[in-house]
């Protein structure tokens, strides 16, 4: 038997390595077009030196091993082409077993062991390996921010007073005939008189409670303090409506808008009719005796003067030495501005503090409650109050006005 020039295993290595590199930049169907050629040609080695017994033998043995690299061959012209498209284990797995199917229906006690190899093994992620990860890759922040920055509530800047009874009689100041002037020793000197009227302030309920189930206090440990804070807060800003706009009941409160005077001026650019009421109006309405000590805007209102600009440029241009921005306080002539979002925007307050007094009858008080009701349901309240009542001197000490024409 005369020897070929190259073994059938030389033969299916060659034509192994070409394969493979040809696949990197040729499609599907031009491969499938190589393996067929491929097929064709190795059967004219049936003509050659080789034993049909021998041939039928490895044409056997190198088709298995054809239709195994070509099945290898396939899956790397996707991976060079196509992207990267890894699988993960178990669709691996899953595979397999489907391939194998009909070896492992037909396994029986004693035959030879069924082997599922894994073609190729996928990177692990959260998606395809451990759906259920959330609670263990996030942090759970247990604590809100409740009072993020220091604010300035508008009783922090009025006189404050304490009471043990039920309302306030207090004298109102209701203007003046003649003035103090100057006396030449002629006649008698200049005479003057004061009007009061008698005014009566009531002690007002500003309240408010929450009720939360037993188990969720218990369970969630920073409620409780989360809780009172907001209580508090929400206590501070009832505060504020009163103190603007007072209360409509019986013996209503009277709040500085409702008490206000008009501003009467003839300035149009909002912080010119800021300044006049403030400088202008309040000093002239009561002859000098009160000074602007405070303006009360909306928050947006704040900001708008605040970034205020140039009509031509586009500029920011604030009135030099009038008004300051900086740090989110707004001055305006000097005075310190009070922002609220009790005043309507559009709205603004002039006024000197020392004209108003703010009266507290009980403190601001949170206290939890546990009784037979609630306690039946397994409930607590929180209940946040206190009494208070507002006392206005003199109205013309406060200007109200709109900061549009």
């Amino acid at each position: 038997m005369e020897k070929m020039e190259k073994t059938a295993e030389e033969i299916r290595l060659e034509a192994e390595q070409n394969i493979k590199n040809l696949a990197i930049e040729t499609t599907k169907a031009e491969f499938e077009k190589m393996v067929k050629s491929f097929s064709e040609k190795y059967d004219t080695l049936e003509t050659k030196s080789l034993s049909k017994e021998e041939f039928e033998k490895m044409e056997k043995q190198f088709k298995k091993d054809l239709a195994e690299l070509s099945a290898h061959v396939k899956a790397f012209e996707q991976t060079e082409k196509g992207g990267r498209s890894e699988k993960s284990f178990n669709q691996n797995l899953a595979d397999a077993i489907r391939e194998h199917a009909d070896a492992i229906k037909s396994f029986e006690k004693g035959s030879a062991p069924v082997n599922i190899t894994l073609k190729t093994v996928g990177d692990m992620s959260i998606g395809a390996n451990f759906p259920g990860a959330t609670p263990f890759i996030q942090e759970v922040q247990q604590n809100l921010v409740w009072n993020p920055y220091n604010r300035v509530w508008l009783a922090d800047i009025l006189p404050q007073a304490t009471s043990t009874a039920n309302s306030i009689i207090y004298p109102k100041e209701n203007g003046q005939e003649g003035a103090v002037a100057f006396w030449d020793k002629q006649g008698n000197k200049a005479q003057v008189d004061y009007d009061f009227t008698s005014a009566t302030a009531f002690f007002k309920w500003l309240a408010g409670f929450v009720i939360v189930e037993r188990e969720m206090l218990d369970d969630i440990d920073w409620l409780t303090g989360y809780l009172q804070q907001k209580l508090l807060i929400g206590l501070k800003t009832a505060e504020n409506d009163f103190i603007l706009n007072g209360t409509s009941d019986t013996n209503p409160a009277l709040g500085l808008l409702t008490s206000a005077t008009t501003y009467n001026g003839t300035f149009t650019n909002p912080v010119d009719k800021v300044i006049d009421a403030a400088f202008g109006q309040i000093p002239t309405e009561t002859n000098d005796f009160y000074q602007p000590t405070n303006v009360i805007l909306h928050p947006r209102n704040v900001v708008k003067i605040g970034l205020n600009k140039a009509t031509g440029s586009g500029e920011y241009d604030l009135p030099q030495n009038s008004v300051a921005f900086a740090q989110g306080k707004l001055q305006i002539a000097g005075l310190d501005t009070v922002p609220t979002t009790s005043i309507t925007a559009g709205n603004f307050l002039a006024l000197d503090r020392n004209a108003v007094m703010f009266v507290r009858r009980m403190n601001p008080e949170i206290r939890m409650f546990e009784d037979a009701t609630l306690a039946k349901q397994n409930k607590v309240m929180f209940r946040v109050e206190e009494r208070v009542a507002q006392v206005i001197f003199n109205t013309d000490a406060i200007v109200s006005g709109t900061l549009t024409a």
